[in-house]
């Protein structure tokens, strides 16, 4: 199995891959603003191969576990796979991967290969799918961990019906057990990447930004001073992110509040109540669990918000 010079690729040009899943797995992440951990799922593929040639690109390969990928339901070892991808020589490697990170970053359209085979489901959400895998772990959970099994066991209450097909646990293979997570790319790279910037790099520091992946629009640069290491990059615009994501679901939450004066008014009841008596309803805390099931017993659900986001905008009133 000869190996191929990624270099020799047609950059951004759509190649077809077969590969091998090994086993799936999780990374962690902490924010360097906050002591918060966030937990992605992965999986480790073995030879990674130029479908049309059999050109070797990666004889291991941790990926980012990604909705295309879970749609395919629960995966053995050995299972084999088919995906399409397109290089992109401008996104760097990582330490792990090396120079085929880029490569393999964005893959879509996973197939399995196998004839014949029994389908079990698994959830496409990220957060659950991360606790899916943490479940076939023998392990005491911590606090952080226990927040995503919690995510998936709510998937499997939700989903009952189509979790009846069982498939066969295969033992994970020991042959693979070294193998380590480091620095994995997740699916989010579907959608931006970070590149070298020719106009903010010079002689003496490589700059980079953050683009948006299929209109190559340009999505963060440090208010033009770009950033000196891919990883600084996507974890500034992560948090970007995150902050808008949170200021769009308060304003959601502020909407639906004012448009249910009936709700916003027993709250205040409930909150008076149990400033004056110590309970209400043999609640005694005045909380998000409290909102969270005012929200379910009125039949509120499927909002842009949660519990806690409507909990401080009724308090700020």
């Amino acid at each position: 199995m000869s190996t191929v010079n990624m270099k020799k690729l047609k950059n951004l040009t759509q190649y077809n891959f077969t590969a091998t899943f090994i086993k799936a797995d999780v990374t962690v992440r902490e924010r360097k603003s906050s002591s918060l951990k966030n937990i992605y799922p992965t999986v480790l593929l073995k030879n990674v191969c130029l479908a049309d040639t059999g050109e070797l690109i990666a004889k291991y390969y941790w990926l980012g576990y990604g909705k295309s990928l879970a749609k395919l339901g629960r995966l053995t070892s050995g299972t084999q796979l088919k995906f399409e991808a397109r290089p992109d020589i401008n996104v760097l490697g990582n330490k792990n991967n090396g120079d085929i990170a880029s490569l393999i970053a964005w893959p879509k359209n996973f197939r399995r290969l196998d004839k014949a085979y029994q389908y079990q489901a698994i959830p496409e959400d990220s957060h659950q799918l991360a606790g899916c895998v943490l479940s076939g772990k023998q392990q005491e959970y911590n606090e952080s961990e226990q927040w995503y099994l919690d995510q998936y066991e709510l998937w499997r209450e939700e989903n009952a019906d189509e979790l009846d097909t069982l498939v066969e646990e295969v033992p994970a293979i020991d042959d693979y057990q070294d193998i380590k997570v480091e620095d994995v790319l997740d699916d989010k790279l579907e959608k931006y990447a970070a590149i070298r910037s020719e106009e903010l790099s010079d002689s003496e520091n490589r700059k980079y930004v953050i683009i948006d992946r299929e209109t190559k629009k340009i999505l963060d640069d440090n208010n033009s001073l770009g950033y000196l290491k891919v990883k600084d990059a996507y974890e500034s615009y992560e948090r970007r992110l995150i902050n808008a994501k949170e200021r769009y679901r308060k304003r959601r939450a502020l909407s639906w509040l004012l448009n249910h004066a009936d709700f916003d008014k027993k709250l205040l009841e409930i909150y008076v109540e149990i400033t004056d008596k110590g309970q209400w309803e043999g609640y005694i805390s005045f909380d998000k669990k409290l909102v969270e099931d005012l929200l379910l017993q009125g039949n509120h659900t499927h909002l842009e918000f949660t519990s806690k986001d409507l909990l401080e905008v009724w308090y700020k009133g």
